[in-house]
This record gives C-alpha cells, structure tokens and sequence, in this order.
C-alpha cells in the first residue's frame, strides 16, 4: 500500500481514500490471487464497477490510463483528477476509460490550469477514435 496519491510505475488499484495497491503483474492475476479483498469480481470491470477501485496503469514516457464506473460516478470522477492533479510533473498524458460508455477521454497537464476543469472535461468530452 502506499501513501495517498503517490505516483507508481505500471499497474495498481487506486482506492477511495487515495492510497494504490501496486499489482505486481495484470490486474486479472491480481484479482484471481486476492479474492479476499476483491469478492465476488473475476475482472477489472468487476472491481471498478461493484468496488469503485481505480484501475491504473502508469506507462514509460508520461503516459497513464485509468478505468472508472461513469463520468457520472462523482467519487470516480473526482478520485481521478486529483490523483493526476497532485502528480502532474509524472505524466503528459492521460485516458480515461469508463465502464459505462465506449471511448475515452483524453487530458494533458494544461487541462489543470488556467481556470480549466478536469472533472468537467471527464464528465463530458468523448473521442471516439
């Protein structure tokens, strides 16, 4: 467990309260080893759907993806901006997937600046691609 919204390298689970769980491999084989903390869930899907964990995963290069419930989910929504709000020397680019539509949302450090609202661009812009 780390401390809340520190910045890791390849795979975790970003929980409510900011703290990640580094998954040591894919978040699949994390879920099959650790059904004691992941009831009841067989994917990622699962998990950020019924526990509202973030899956992250941080890449070489600045670039990061995260799964969410919604862009509706607030927790989720806002769980993830702040994550990339307190790191924003870690990464150059962020997509943001969620469990409830097709596509992603793309975001860059500059979408936290200048009056801008990263939760308003997750909760409302799509690229379809």
């Amino acid at each position: 467990m780390t401390a809340p919204f520190e910045w890791v390298k390849g795979a975790a689970w970003l929980f409510p309260d900011g703290k990640l769980a580094i998954v040591p491999g894919f978040h699949d084989e994390w879920i099959s080893a650790n059904q004691d903390l992941a009831p009841d869930c067989a994917n990622v899907a699962d998990v950020v759907i019924k526990l509202g964990w973030l899956s992250v995963v941080s890449y070489s290069q600045g670039y990061v993806e995260f799964m969410i419930r919604s862009t509706t989910d607030a927790q989720s929504v806002e769980l993830c901006a702040e994550h990339l709000r307190r790191n924003l020397a870690d990464w150059q680019n962020a997509l943001v997937m969620t469990m409830d539509e097709e596509g992603y949302i793309k975001l860059t450090p500059a979408d936290f600046f200048n009056g801008t609202s990263p939760e308003g661009k997750i909760r409302g812009t799509f690229s379809l691609d």
